[in-house]
This record gives C-alpha cells, structure tokens and sequence, in this order.
C-alpha cells in the first residue's frame, strides 16, 4: 500500500536525522543509568551530605601588617 503523502527527499533525510538524534538521546541516558546504577553514584536529586569545597585563604603579607600597624 502506497503512503497517500509522498515525502521529498529533503523530508526524509530530516525525519532520519530527527530519529537518529533521538535514539542516540535514549541510549545516552539508558547508559548513564547503567553507570549510575553499577558504580553507585548518587544523583543530585537525592538528599545527603554535601561535600564542601576548600578555599585557600589568603596570605596576609608583611606590608599589609606594616600598614595595620601604622593606622593604629
């Protein structure tokens, strides 16, 4: 049975594309879930501790001290 709308050429070579993007999006995720499950990370979306990111603190030189000391 023929299609009643027969599609361009152009049509079609977007619906393939449009398709192909799309399975590869499902597998992307079927795969991340697969990693997530099997090495155990947590997702963000589930409550926990948080680690907390170090900060370096600055270094107070002497010529700040100097100037403190020069204020007072």
């Amino acid at each position: 049975m023929m299609n009643e709308l027969a599609l361009t050429k152009d049509e079609r070579i977007c619906l393939q594309t449009w398709f192909r993007q799309a399975i590869v999006q499902l597998e992307r995720e079927e795969v991340t879930a697969q990693m997530i499950k099997s090495h155990g990370i947590q997702t963000s979306n589930e409550e926990g501790h948080r680690t907390s990111v170090t900060r370096r603190r600055t270094r107070r030189s002497s010529v700040l001290s100097h100037v403190s000391q020069l204020v007072k």
